[in-house]
């Protein structure tokens, strides 16, 4: 149900009106309106992962790091093609994202790659997240295993 994120993220900017932060890390957890989902996998291979963010601060962010204990290696990748139309993907470094601007890790986009999967994903199971931020810190969540 919408109704609950949006009533919290009101209740959130109601509370915070006014406050200057005292430190550079607030102690919140950001607010995230997650269409969320990882592919099923085999161990030793790789899977990606898709998911909505949306900075909650009034100053930028930069996503530094991305972790996942069920892969050996995580990284954010972006699709593109080519000018001879041949599709590709990259490693994305470095992701900066404005106040209230929405990270989206999708298909055809950017999206996470989970490489070296400790073990099989299947359908039903989890994967756990771990976004790092210069500014907020840490957030951990878990996605389903399923197939789109």
């Amino acid at each position: 149900m919408k109704i609950a994120p949006t009533v919290l993220l009101i209740l959130f900017l109601y509370v915070s009106c006014g406050k200057e932060p005292e430190s550079k890390r607030p102690d919140i957890q950001p607010e995230m309106e997650i269409q969320n989902w990882a592919r099923p996998g085999v161990q030793g291979q790789m899977s990606g992962a898709y998911f909505t963010y949306k900075n909650p601060l009034e100053i930028s962010d930069t996503l530094v790091s991305i972790e996942s204990p069920q892969a050996m290696m995580t990284q954010i990748h972006e699709s593109y093609t080519t000018e001879d139309g041949l599709a590709g993907m990259r490693e994305k470094k470095e992701i900066i994202i404005a106040p209230g601007q929405e990270l989206v890790l999708k298909q055809g986009g950017l999206h996470v790659m989970l490489m070296n999967l400790n073990k099989d994903l299947s359908e039903n199971d989890s994967v756990k997240v771990s976004l790092t931020f210069s500014q907020i810190g840490t957030t951990t969540f878990t996605l389903p295993v399923k197939r789109n």
